[in-house]
């Protein structure tokens, strides 16, 4: 009994140790941690919840910083820049970087590189340190964590337009291969994801590569995207 009491008050002190370093400061409830790296395919919990949660926080502290950054700026393009900093593969990248996939709960069957998975437990952990630190915690993680860049580097970023979509269909006239983007549906529960659409790319009639996205937008390019470093 000592030894389980000694081996789980060891693992209270590590976890305690890794949201210290991650968060600058001690969670007042770790329970909410736990659950925002709790995948429902685990049945062990559902980070749902959070990530709904985490996702509206995030898009608030973008929509912030890019209102500051361009004041005269049309709806149009701010609503396109905040789908760049907070592309899908970006909060995986930043996930995976933070070493989130260490701790993410998921079951037995789920795809190892499932589509969305750690920038959903990303937005999860945002909701999180929103319910249990407030707004500025959230704020201040997702400054540090999330939109890392200086104001010069972030302009850079926005400004450089890059249309995957665009170039591959460049790619297809050039060569008179016909290109297509073959919407398969939405609520892709085999990426595990709630919000996603999922797309295909297809060539003269032959499947190339599909991807998801949280709008048909983002899955198109980010399909396109993977279609090309294919095609290189």
């Amino acid at each position: 009994m000592i030894n389980k009491l000694r081996l789980l008050f060891a693992k209270q002190e590590k976890l305690y140790s890794f949201w210290y370093g991650l968060l600058g400061f001690y969670p007042n409830n770790l329970s909410l941690y736990d659950q925002a790296l709790t995948h429902r395919s685990s049945k062990q919990g559902n980070n749902e919840r959070l990530e709904y949660l985490g996702d509206a926080v995030l898009g608030l502290v973008v929509a912030d910083i890019l209102c500051r950054l361009y004041p005269s700026a049309s709806e149009g393009f701010l609503t396109r820049a905040r789908a760049k900093m907070v592309s899908r593969e970006h909060l995986n990248k930043v996930a995976y970087r933070l070493q989130l996939h260490q701790y993410l709960k998921v079951g037995v069957n789920i795809r190892e590189n499932a589509d969305n998975l750690y920038g959903n437990a990303l937005e999860a952990l945002v909701g999180a340190i929103y319910a249990d630190a407030g707004y500025q915690a959230a704020e201040r993680f997702i400054r540090q964590h999330v939109i890392t860049k200086d104001e010069q580097q972030l302009k850079h970023f926005l400004e450089k337009e890059i249309d995957f979509k665009s170039r591959l269909l460049e790619w297809g006239q050039r060569r008179h291969k016909k290109v297509e983007f073959v919407f398969l549906r939405d609520n892709y529960e085999a990426a595990h994801d709630r919000h996603a659409f999922l797309f295909e790319v297809q060539i003269d009639g032959e499947a190339v590569a599909q991807a998801a996205g949280k709008t048909k937008l983002e899955a198109q390019q980010i399909v396109a995207k993977k279609t090309l470093r294919l095609l290189k």
